[in-house]
């Protein structure tokens, strides 16, 4: 893709906003000279430990400073939102689009229970790591104490998800024996938790025995949110990620979007947006880099807290690849990934080398402008391109 087949953006005002619990960012767009370009921002943060507001709160006190800052009124107290009518419209730009890019809640904390720590439990994790997830803990079928040693770690490590797996795909009642105990282990550990505080189950093992696992749970009194993924590691040495990915993904951002939070941010939305996750803001902001300069392949890294975010855009994909790691770590599973070329937040020299040809936004404001595309492509790339990303 190149610049000019972009299509052409609208002239307004645009408000950007994103926020994590520690973190809240107000950023101002709009025309200038015939293209937009990033006029200012506000960012606030916040320590572990610290009193903190709620993200409505944070948005709205850094939207109020960016606006005091600049001499405009960018916020609405009466309406309790960002301020999209002004007296005079003829002295400055009315906010005309607001767009948002909010991780309102932690990372999913995540129990896995398997049979092979080589096969299953491997493909689990690696799975786990391309999605906004913490291993909690594992647990190996046979190596524990039975369903009390099990309701007693369920309850310590107080996941939000279990995921179940274990057999290959093969149809013989014995490819798929253990796994069903191991099932059959979980549901009576769940029977002494109470209903509320029971973690939402996957079951991505012997595809042949997921429906005895999900009635297994299905009878639970009290109930469990459960379901059925594809098989993690459905052969020896094969492992398929995607549809476990997929499935907590969606969980997290299911749970996210119940929330009150997000509920009041959604109110502040513009049409023909909607609030999006910070990562998917940074992972459309890496492909679309990669279509704008004709790229095979762009690996960027997102620098945020507490965990850092790589993205793949690849030509001939539609997705783009994510990994989720701890801050200020390299797992050797990205040695094989693309040269890192592009990284929003503090570079990580010691870690990731720098290359030549490679971009750099050291603010950490990639994810909040990126998310603009939501109204029009053109708009996003102008700011990356001459406010946001160095090139060396």
């Amino acid at each position: 893709m190149s610049e000019t087949s972009l299509p052409s953006a609208q002239s307004t005002s645009i408000l950007a906003l994103s926020a994590t619990p520690s973190s809240a960012t107000a950023a101002l767009l709009e025309p200038v000279a015939g293209s937009y370009r990033l006029i200012a921002w506000e960012s606030a943060t916040h320590k572990e430990g610290e009193s903190a507001p709620s993200l409505p709160g944070a948005l709205a006190a850094v939207t109020q400073t960016l606006g005091d800052r600049l001499g405009r009124q960018l916020w609405d107290d009466n309406q309790n939102g960002p301020r999209m009518s002004i007296p005079d419209p003829a002295l400055e730009l009315a906010l005309g689009q607001v767009v948002a890019a909010v991780d309102p809640l932690p990372p999913l904390r995540v129990w896995i229970g398997g049979l092979t720590g080589h096969e299953s439990l491997a493909a689990a994790q690696s799975a786990l790591d391309s999605t906004v997830c913490r291993t909690a803990a594992v647990y190996r079928f046979g190596m524990g104490g039975g369903p009390d040693r099990l309701a007693a770690d369920l309850a310590d490590s107080r996941p939000d998800l279990a995921v179940i797996v274990g057999g290959y795909d093969l149809p013989a009642p014995a490819a798929r024996t253990a796994v069903l105990e191991l099932c059959e282990e979980v549901t009576a550990a769940l029977a002494t938790i109470p209903p509320t505080l029971r973690p939402a189950l996957y079951f991505a093992g012997n595809r042949w025995a997921a429906p005895h696992a999900l009635a297994l749970w299905s009878a639970l009194p009290g109930g469990v949110a459960a379901d059925g993924v594809e098989n993690v590691a459905p052969a020896p040495g094969i492992h398929r990620s995607t549809s476990l990915a997929v499935a907590a993904s969606r969980l997290y951002w299911r749970r996210c979007r119940a929330t009150t939070t997000v509920q009041t941010i959604s109110r502040w939305i513009t049409q023909p947006s909607e609030v999006r996750s910070i990562a998917w803001a940074f992972a459309q902001a890496v492909r679309l880099w990669r279509q704008v300069h004709s790229l095979p392949a762009l690996h960027g890294l997102y620098c945020g807290a507490p965990l850092w975010i790589h993205a793949c855009a690849t030509a001939g994909e539609d997705g783009v690849r994510l990994r989720f790691v701890p801050a200020a770590s390299r797992p050797p599973a990205l040695d094989g990934w693309p040269p890192l070329r592009l990284v929003s937040g503090p570079w990580p020299d010691e870690l990731w080398p720098r290359p030549r040809g490679h971009w750099w936004d050291p603010s950490g404001l990639m994810p909040a402008v990126a998310n603009v595309g939501q109204i029009d492509p053109l708009i996003a790339y102008q700011a990356l391109a001459h406010d946001l990303l160095r090139k060396d």
